[in-house]
């Protein structure tokens, strides 16, 4: 079974955090688990989060202001929780953050954060790219498991996950889909995607052959496909649509220098009212095949 005990929600919209909130709730035990709300006050730069913060005037009109709005949504939330779940517990917590700060980072690791519960964000383009992903700075840096909902993953059970492979054994996506299929009685569906120009080839199919044998040897035989074409985010979901996925595990991607404007992630992807779930992992470190 999968088993979390320290889920991390973090606040921005009241409604989205009512959604990761009452999906914790679905996945975890609620007698034995801890939700995690955490607003973050986000500054673009350290001068102005001095500015806002140092001066008496400008604290005053902006900051505690700001961090009584918050305070509210908070409270909020943690009574609809404990109306919906009265035995899960829950803490509260304010974070400012800059655009070279990891505070919310240093706070999950201290909480001992096993999972993030995410909703899907606005498709972000232009300058908005140069905002920090703070989920998926949660599953690059601190090495989070996060999940990536809608409004439609609530109320919905997970009976086909996707699990793809590339050049090596992601070991970690195979615990965690073994874990969902054992809880939900859910199916794998193994892909991986070939390209006739990529050199890589070979080592695809070698972890390709190895992930089938870890999963057939754990007891659960998936079903699996080899798509032709290159590797890419679009042909993931359309495939995740074709079999009526309810989850994909998918890596974070990683660090760009810049961002790339017209190209989003595979969360914004995702239709606002679809019931897929994205689970982000950062793999184990690779071993030779």
């Amino acid at each position: 079974m999968a088993t979390f005990k320290n889920i991390l929600i973090p606040v921005d919209s009241l409604y989205n955090a009512q959604i990761a909130a009452e999906k914790a709730l679905e996945l975890a035990d609620s007698a034995d688990t801890t939700l995690f709300l955490v607003a973050t006050i986000r500054f673009d730069s350290l001068s102005q989060k001095l500015l806002y913060t140092s001066i008496p005037f400008q604290k005053k009109t902006y900051l505690e202001r700001k961090e009584a709005f918050i305070l509210k949504k908070l409270e909020a939330l943690k009574e609809r929780i404990h109306r919906i779940s009265s035995l899960t517990k829950t803490e509260t917590m304010i974070i400012t953050e800059t655009t070279i700060s990891d505070n919310l980072l240093l706070y999950a690791q201290d909480k001992n954060i096993d999972l993030v519960i995410a909703t899907k964000e606005k498709y972000r383009q232009g300058f908005s790219f140069f905002r920090k992903d703070i989920a998926e700075d949660l599953a690059r840096k601190a090495n989070l498991a996060v999940l990536t909902v809608t409004k439609g993953c609530l109320n919905h059970p997970i009976k086909t996950i996707v699990l793809p492979v590339t050049s090596f054994v992601p070991e970690r996506k195979i615990e965690m889909a073994l874990a969902f299929a054992r809880q939900f009685n859910a199916h794998i569906h193994l892909i991986t995607m070939l390209d006739n120009n990529d050199i890589s080839t070979k080592i695809r199919i070698d972890a390709f052959y190895l992930t089938y044998k870890i999963l057939a040897e754990s007891g659960h035989s998936p079903q699996y496909k080899i798509l032709h074409g290159s590797d890419s985010d679009s042909a993931l979901v359309r495939y995740a649509n074709q079999v009526k996925a309810d989850m994909i595990l998918v890596n974070p991607e990683k660090k760009k220098i810049l961002p790339v404007f017209f190209h989003g992630k595979i969360t914004d992807m995702i239709q606002p009212f679809s019931a897929l779930h994205i689970l982000t992992l950062k793999p184990y470190l690779r071993r030779s095949i």
